[in-house]
């Protein structure tokens, strides 16, 4: 994300003595920032989990954002889960240590607000985009 912008006003808090370089998204409304809110709330996140939550099957691609264009030290665990073909597979399994979450607690918390009131926002047109698809989706069909 080249053109990434961020919330400069975030930066530079401390976490015992060391200085946290991580940024927030400026943009709310994104698949980024529903996925760094959650983790900011403890939650534990993995490829499936995003799908059902955040509405993305790219977790992977959204944390490396997160990591590499916005600083967040996001910990990734391997973690088991057994298939419904009865075999085991290992899957990522993300979160942010809790000594970050709490040095960060109040602008994090008001930062998430927003991340969820604009989230919401678009979820309440889902609706509308599932309409417009299958339209687009019967006029290509027709097209062909």
């Amino acid at each position: 994300m080249k053109n990434a912008r961020t919330n400069e006003a975030e930066t530079g808090d401390t976490l015992k003595g060391a200085l946290i370089l991580a940024r927030f998204p400026t943009r709310c409304n994104t698949v980024i920032a529903e996925v760094l809110a959650r983790l900011l709330r403890h939650e534990r996140m993995t490829g499936l989990d995003a799908v059902a939550e955040a509405s993305t099957t790219r977790l992977a691609a959204v944390v490396h954002v997160l990591r590499e264009e916005y600083g967040w030290e996001i910990q990734s665990n391997d973690k088991a889960a057994g298939c419904k073909d009865g075999r085991v597979a290992w899957v990522a399994e993300y979160t942010i240590a809790p000594a970050v979450i709490a040095a960060l607690s109040d602008v994090a918390t008001r930062w998430c607000a927003t991340v969820w009131k604009e989230r919401s926002a678009m979820r309440a047109r889902a609706a509308e985009a599932r309409r417009k698809a299958e339209l687009e989706r019967a006029t290509k069909e027709q097209q062909r």
